[in-house]
């Protein structure tokens, strides 16, 4: 594929009527990568999906799929994909295997094979009806459909949603596989740990508008994390608060009944030292969260995350 995008977003904007679902976003998506799009409800995220597969027209801007006009090129665009929508709805008599061979009848590379072994992967019985499928049953219909075929993009809206954490683990190996095949992903997801763990990166959506986009571990190395420490010694929680506010990392001290708590931006290996100086009782820090990397006003307002 080169150097040409998996997907390539230029100053697209869609608007319905006096709101507006994105606006001026540009963002390019790299072949056999997992974007993930993040951002609270309403912010844009199944708007940017449902035009990337033309189910809904761009106001404004453009966007490509592997090179392709996605309004010009539609069915070379939808050819070369699979979606799965943020509501999976199909005719609830039929059973799970006539709804793949309804709405994937077209794809020449499914394989039976395929279907058998997603199946059994997300414990799904095709044979049921759909209509008698839990909503988590119903989603794995939906992920056999997008994952069975042979697709050099897969569009994902909420894909986990109504899945166990065991299942939702069987999800990630499936992502695994078909990008080690050079499948490229796109999924949106309200749960920043799910995304946290299978994006290579991801892109945040705030109001229609694009706050942020970078790698996850980038995100993770610079985003801000609580800690608390406790001297052992009350002589000592002085001294510890005072040098610590010496440390560019360090922010946001304040103590309280012989504990210090703390803010940390970056490598906490200066903390540490400092630290090692002293006779400590406890020393509490958080793992560097993709919630915290995207949310921090900081990262928000200087944009330097994107």
């Amino acid at each position: 594929m080169g150097d040409i995008a998996a997907i390539k977003a230029t100053n697209l904007t869609k608007s319905y009527g006096r709101s507006r679902g994105i606006e001026d976003v540009s963002l390019d998506v790299h072949p056999g990568e997992v974007m993930g799009l993040v951002g609270e409800s309403g912010a844009g995220k199944s708007t940017f999906l449902r035009a990337l597969l033309n189910f809904i027209f761009p106001t404004a801007g453009s966007l490509e799929v592997f090179g392709r006009s996605v309004v010009k090129d539609p069915v070379e665009v939808r050819r070369r994909s699979t979606y799965l929508p943020g509501e999976f709805v199909v005719p609830a008599r039929l059973t799970g295997h006539q709804t793949l061979r309804r709405y994937a009848f077209t794809r020449k590379q499914l394989s039976q094979g395929r279907i058998d072994d997603l199946a059994d992967r997300l414990k799904l019985d095709l044979s049921r009806k759909v209509g008698e499928l839990s909503k988590g049953n119903k989603q794995k219909v939906a992920l056999v459909l997008a994952f069975a075929p042979k697709a050099d993009l897969i569009v994902l809206d909420e894909p986990t949603s109504g899945l166990d954490p065991i299942l939702q683990r069987t999800f990630a190996g499936m992502v695994k596989e078909v990008t080690a095949q050079g499948t490229t992903v796109i999924l949106s997801s309200h749960v920043m740990s799910e995304v946290q763990h299978i994006a290579d990166r991801v892109a945040l959506l705030r109001d229609g508008k694009l706050a942020a986009v970078g790698k996850v571990s980038e995100l993770l190395q610079d985003s801000r994390r609580r800690g608390s420490v406790r001297p052992k010694r009350a002589e000592d929680v002085t001294a510890v608060a005072g040098q610590l506010s010496d440390i560019e990392q360090a922010s946001e001290i304040r103590v309280d009944d012989g504990e210090i708590s703390f803010a940390c931006v970056g490598a906490v290996d200066p903390i540490v030292k400092l630290l090692a100086a002293f006779d400590i009782e406890s020393l509490d820090l958080a793992h560097a969260d993709l919630e915290d990397a995207f949310f921090s006003d900081d990262a928000l307002e200087s944009g330097e995350v994107k």
